[in-house]
């Protein structure tokens, strides 16, 4: 019953997390296309032009949230350790991976179109370090589940 409970609250907190994100997207998007180019705003062209990428993210970052939900899924069924999670977490990871490398494709199309700022730069760079982290923590909770899988396998052929 106690993992039941968890779970429920992480799934609140996941809807919760995605409506932010839907809400956030959007209204970025919004932003950015509700201003007029000839007003030379900064934050609307920034946006404008890096539509794309922002859009590249939101995927990536619902699927990771797809990933967590299967996650808690598992939680709530009192599987926590279970091959399924070890999954979730290692495509988590490779979505955060596709984040990193979008970064980067960023960065390289600013270089080409010689529009490279120094605030969008660190900013990107900034983010780039967190996914890093983020993605090494993925593969280390993957690693931890898939052992305590393993664990929890001898000791059932044990008894």
């Amino acid at each position: 019953m106690k993992q039941k409970k968890i779970a429920l609250l992480l799934k609140a907190v996941t809807i919760a997390i995605a409506l932010m994100g839907l809400a956030f997207f959007g209204s970025a998007t919004a932003y950015a296309f509700a201003f007029r180019p000839d007003y030379n705003e900064p934050v609307p062209i920034y946006l404008r032009q890096n539509i794309i990428f922002l859009w590249i993210t939101a995927i990536l970052c619902f699927l990771i949230l797809f990933f967590f939900w299967k996650i808690i899924t598992e939680i709530g069924n009192d599987n926590s350790f279970s091959m399924e999670n070890v999954k979730s977490f290692k495509n988590m990871a490779l979505c955060g991976v596709l984040i990193i490398f979008e970064y980067i494709i960023r960065i390289i199309v600013w270089l080409i179109k010689d529009s490279l700022e120094f605030i969008p730069l660190t900013y990107t760079l900034l983010k780039i370090f967190v996914f890093i982290i983020y993605v090494v923590l993925c593969i280390a909770m993957s690693k931890l589940v898939q052992n305590a899988y393993e664990i929890k396998q001898e000791n059932e052929l044990t008894i």
